[in-house]
């Protein structure tokens, strides 16, 4: 599937641009939306930075090595590409332009100016451009319209359905990176969507920052993420519906019945956890205990009772001792997730928990992250286990052999599949699992009578 296919064939070239992505999948999307803005004035989007008229760095602020890597391709796209115009946007600009190297700097609104901008340089050479990179969370409220955007994933496709935050976690930066909630219209999600189906995208993963405030700023529709998923399911062109991270408090009995009956749902949630430790989780300012988490999991389950649930844990928290330490671990264990995304804790100006001591060193932080990664290949050992002689249905991505293809099931573990027939990346198939090997599943494709 080539993302180029929907532009005009007769465009008059007037550059080549290079796009380069750090952090999440939000982030992907909104590169996305530029690069296809960019493509719409005539430039020619390459994929080798050393000839590109126009080199654009979306950059990302989460953690200090993200903000540092961010800084870093900023530098080496001045020497990659000494001629271009490098044009620097996303969170990291929006707290601290990093303009020394960077021609032009967008933050996270207005970030459709950036090609106008950029082609207006190329015509004229102009000073270094910065638009909207103050920080703080004083956005518009308004959702920025990038849509519709033609993924460049080869399989799946990610849709952006909401941006911002309110919830202001001790450890968080992004609400002063990207601002306050703000939802996307439902009717511009569903178009988009319908392109994306149309184009042969057979997956969906919905996506923002804080998916539990979708809809909420106007209070009209309580279950608005769950009216939108029975209306993406109704589409027939898409074969499966994936939800991206997700709050805890988002999911109770009515959540998780409306998915269970949704058909195309995957059997898959990453449910954001943070700590095990409910005085840890008091520091954060997280809305919720342990127990909570707990009951929101049993409410899952007794939906859906296969599903696989994964989850973020931040090691190394300020004041987290290695009682603390042991609760969280014990938690995890206890809940069973199939795998475990570890974070060491990072300082993060204008947060509360930047001042918070005392800090934990280094090298705790990083025998508590080696802990739980143990834990979590352990678990997804086991939850892998669970599906040998069962049969899943699995959504190719690529070709790993002379008769073997890689994909991924509804429940997001990676299948390798033996397959008689030719099959191509987007094909969904079924498939008898044989055995499982370190958190994967090896199965042969179920073959169909004519």
């Amino acid at each position: 599937m080539n993302p180029n296919d929907h532009l005009p064939s007769e465009t008059i070239c007037v550059g080549q641009v290079f796009f380069q992505t750090l952090g999440c999948k939000v982030n992907q999307y909104e590169s996305d939306g530029i690069r296809k803005r960019f493509e719409a004035l005539g430039f020619r989007t390459v994929t080798d930075p050393s000839d590109c008229d126009v080199y654009v760095i979306n950059t990302c602020t989460v953690t200090a090595e993200a903000d540092r890597k961010s800084g870093q391709m900023i530098r080496r796209a001045r020497r990659i590409a000494p001629r271009a115009i490098i044009a620097a946007m996303g969170c990291k600009i929006q707290m601290s332009a990093d303009t020394e190297c960077a021609d032009v700097c967008v933050g996270t609104s207005d970030r459709l100016k950036l090609p106008d901008i950029v082609l207006e340089r190329l015509k004229h050479i102009e000073k270094s451009t910065s638009v909207n990179n103050s920080s703080g969370p004083g956005f518009s409220r308004v959702y920025e319209e990038l849509g519709p955007v033609i993924s460049r994933e080869a399989t799946r496709a990610f849709v952006k359905i909401q941006d911002g935050c309110d919830n202001f976690c001790s450890y968080c930066i992004i609400p002063y990176a990207r601002g306050r909630s703000r939802s996307r219209d439902p009717k511009e999600i569903l178009r988009e969507i319908q392109l994306l189906g149309n184009a042969g995208y057979r997956e969906i993963v919905l996506t923002g920052i804080n998916l539990q405030a979708f809809g909420k700023e106007k209070r009209e529709d309580p279950d608005a993420l769950i009216h939108l998923i029975e209306e993406i399911n109704r589409i027939d062109t898409i074969g499966r519906i994936r939800i991206g991270s997700v709050e805890p408090g988002l999911i109770d009995e009515r959540f998780a019945d409306a998915l269970a009956h949704t058909e195309k749902f995957c059997r898959h949630l990453h449910v954001s956890l943070q700590s095990g430790s409910d005085s840890v989780l008091s520091r954060m300012k997280r809305k919720y205990l342990a127990e909570d988490f707990e009951h929101s999991v049993e409410v899952l389950r007794k939906a859906m009772p296969e599903i696989a649930l994964t989850t973020d844990i931040i090691v190394g928290f300020p004041a987290e001792t290695d009682q603390e330490h042991r609760e969280s671990l014990l938690f995890c264990k206890k809940i069973g997730f199939s795998k475990i995304h570890v974070f060491p804790y990072s300082i993060r100006k204008l947060t509360s928990a930047a001042e918070m001591k005392p800090k934990v060193d280094h090298r705790t932080a990083m025998k508590r992250k080696a802990e739980f990664l143990l834990l979590s290949d352990q678990m997804g050992e086991c939850y892998a286990k669970r599906w040998e002689g069962k049969t899943v249905s699995v959504l190719i991505e690529n070709k790993s052999g002379t008769d073997e293809y890689r994909g991924y099931s509804g429940e997001y573990l990676r299948v390798i599949i033996s397959a008689e027939s030719r099959r191509s990346p987007g094909d969904e198939t079924s498939v008898f699992i044989l055995r499982s090997k370190q958190g994967e599943l090896i199965g042969r494709e179920i073959r169909t009578r004519n």
